[in-house]
């Protein structure tokens, strides 16, 4: 099994573009994850659901009091309408550990467990994104060594 086969399209945001866009990416795509880009296509972090939502958290909260904050609707509402236009650099994971395109599967895989993630970015020999392996990339991976097919 190689990369090529269990990498998936990724969808891709620039550094620059606000809360707003990023949600809506991540709606119209049907993803729960963005990869972030500098101006120059490379691959810089990744925006999560999980991100969006510490993203409309005001930073003077913490624990118990977030829950308080957010007793009613209309509270939610003022959040996320005040993240709106905040930049995606602000509010990214930077902590990502990126494959290339040409590595092995065992790569991927051993990636993935060495920093506990269950997505893994795919670039190019630049750095630029040229996919992700998902959850049911890496699902692929262990029922290979299992010699379990997919058989759709």
């Amino acid at each position: 099994m190689e990369v090529k086969d269990i990498v998936k399209e990724a969808v891709t945001i620039g550094e620059e573009a606000s809360f707003k866009d990023a949600i809506a990416l991540m709606i119209n795509e049907k993803t729960n994850s963005l990869l972030v880009t500098d101006g120059d296509g490379v691959l810089i972090g990744e925006v999560t659901v999980s991100d969006l939502l510490e993203a409309i958290v005001p930073e003077y909260l913490s624990g118990d009091s977030v829950a308080a904050h957010f007793a009613t609707g209309a509270m939610f509402d003022e959040a996320v309408e005040h993240a709106a236009e905040k930049q995606v650099q602000f509010f990214m994971t930077t902590d990502i550990s990126p494959v290339q395109e040409t590595e092995s599967a065992m790569a991927v895989a051993a990636n993935a467990i060495a920093h506990r993630r269950v997505r893994i970015p795919v670039v190019d020999a630049n750095g630029k994104p040229v996919g992700i392996i998902s959850r049911r990339g890496l699902k692929h991976i262990i029922g290979n060594a299992l010699h379990i097919t997919d058989e759709k």
